[in-house]
């Protein structure tokens, strides 16, 4: 990276589709995270990286990460890239909002060559063994089968074989000794030379160098993300949100002796915003911007500190213009006397 960046700048998500010291040597001062689960996109936000890498993630033992998680990151003004495993599979999926796929494989589900899952997924070792890959995921099945056609040390017949024997297999059991003992003689025969004179294809090692390449070049250029803007979940994602990205923050604020009164105080003002929303009310930028200067900036990502000065705009103008909202609405002066009267300063 040149000297426009900055460890932290560039976050990425890999495990078994890279060797790290590989990785490393392209990306050297990106910040490097085992595969991706539920909530880590969350906790990343915070740090407020330039750019998020998502090439690995977890399928099974632990929930897979959000569509929202990666939705707010592009809300927060993050560039967010995908390919080879995990990364491809969002990357198609969030196509249409702002996520940039890179490789093959991501070409291959966006032009439906591939539909399954399962095309990427593999077993591999855990983190003290580098997340070794310890099965052959069906997408380099595939790019190997077509290599050695291209170069004719394959006939179609053989390769689709090879394809067919190597789907019939679970994932976790696909190997390619086993997708041999499964293949005829002879196809088995003219397979075994292909990979015996290195003609093997790791399509998702491909992906990934040329994924983080990409990410490299646009941190390094200095090009700025668009602007950050609100992201609004619904209440089970906000909330599940405020459990995985701020735990330690969020269990300070609830022992805190105030705790009571400051979560009645904020949820009147989310009613308030709410009221606002609903009567058509909303907020010019320039309003937005001068609610985000009394907001602190320490501890949010840039989304969710949008989403607060937008909070805080929509009660102000709820606050402007009762009236509106309620027929024969309260006024100011009677919400001053009754402020005072529950203050204890009316005797």
């Amino acid at each position: 990276m040149s000297a426009k960046t900055g460890p932290g700048h560039l976050v990425v998500f890999l495990g078994p589709s890279l060797p790290l010291a590989e990785a490393r040597q392209l990306a050297p001062d990106a910040d490097f995270r085992p595969p991706a689960r539920q909530g880590d996109v969350f906790r990343v936000l915070v740090k407020r990286p330039r750019a998020i890498v998502l090439i690995d993630g977890v399928f099974e033992g632990a929930p897979s990460v959000w569509h929202h998680e990666l939705r707010a990151a592009i809300a927060s003004g993050v560039t967010v890239f995908g390919a080879s495993s995990m990364g491809a599979l969002r990357a198609v999926e969030l196509r249409g909002e702002g996520m940039i796929g890179v490789g093959a494989i991501h070409q291959r589900y966006l032009d439906g060559s591939s539909n399954d899952d399962g095309d990427v997924a593999l077993m591999h070792a855990d983190a003290s063994h580098g997340y070794r890959p310890l099965t052959v995921p069906l997408v380099n099945v595939l790019a190997t089968c077509e290599a050695a056609k291209k170069a004719k040390a394959l006939k179609a017949a053989d390769s689709s074989r090879i394809v067919s024997s190597a789907r019939a297999l679970f994932f976790k059991d696909r190997t390619w000794p086993a997708i041999l003992a499964k293949c005829s003689a002879q196809t088995a025969q003219r397979l075994k030379a292909w990979l015996a004179q290195g003609g093997e294809v790791d399509q998702k090692a491909t992906d990934a160098r040329a994924c983080l390449e990409s990410a490299v070049a646009l941190v390094d250029s200095g090009a700025l993300g668009q602007s950050p803007y609100p992201f609004v979940g619904s209440s089970f994602v906000r909330r599940r949100r405020l459990m995985d990205a701020h735990s330690q923050r969020l269990t300070r604020a609830q022992r805190h002796p105030e705790a009571g009164r400051m979560a009645l105080e904020g949820t009147k003002r989310l009613l308030l915003a709410a009221l606002a929303k609903a009567g058509g009310v909303s907020v010019t930028l320039s309003e937005r911007e001068r609610a985000k200067a009394t907001v602190p900036a320490e501890g949010l990502a840039a989304d969710e500190r949008e989403f607060i000065a937008e909070i805080v705009a929509l009660e102000a103008k709820v606050l402007q213009l009762p009236e509106r909202f309620v027929a024969d609405g309260p006024s100011p002066l009677e919400g001053l006397a009754l402020e005072a009267v529950l203050r204890g300063l009316w005797r």
